[in-house]
């Protein structure tokens, strides 16, 4: 841990003096210190996530989930369909989030619709309607309950709420 914190004291001690140098090469430089920080990062924290009985496959198998999640949650809300995607059973990969310590593979896509309905709802003028309808939901009512369930109340008294005069 100690060797850790001396990797990144060290690399904010280059960073600090490589801004401080201004020549034709100082770009090249800072994203090459970049590049070793985002490496240093990944680095410990996989081996923070990593728990006994936990392997690099679970892993990667979880953040490939989550780029699903991210890339398809309009499209795809059941765990069925991103199980499908990853050549995995719906039980092997709530067995894997289980392991992981995770929230759930449902929770993870419920909490992402979420998110983006609450991002829709602050920063736009769509309906309610037009808001169920961006993120995957035929039926207003639906999508009613399921943000209410998640926000703790409807989708008119969130914007009402939190929505700046």
């Amino acid at each position: 841990m100690i060797e850790n914190a001396r990797r990144f004291e060290l690399l904010a001690e280059v960073f600090a003096d490589e801004f401080g140098t201004k020549d034709r090469v100082q770009g090249e430089i800072l994203r090459s210190l970049l590049k070793r920080s985002i490496i240093l990062v990944t680095r410990l924290r996989r081996e923070q996530r990593l728990k006994p009985g936990q392997s690099e496959d679970d892993i990667d198998l979880v953040r490939k989930f989550n780029l699903l999640v991210e890339n398809h949650y309009k499209e795809h809300h059941r765990v069925k369909d991103y199980a499908n995607l990853l050549n995995h059973s719906p039980k092997t990969l709530a067995s894997l989030f289980v392991r992981s310590q995770e929230r759930t593979p449902l929770e993870v896509i419920h909490h992402r619709l979420a998110l983006e309905a609450r991002r829709m709802l602050l920063f736009t003028d769509s309906s309610v309607q037009e808001i169920a309808f961006a993120v995957g939901f035929e039926d207003a009512a639906h999508f009613s309950k399921f943000f209410k369930q998640q926000a703790g109340m409807a989708p008119v008294e969130f914007r009402r709420a939190n929505v700046l005069a």
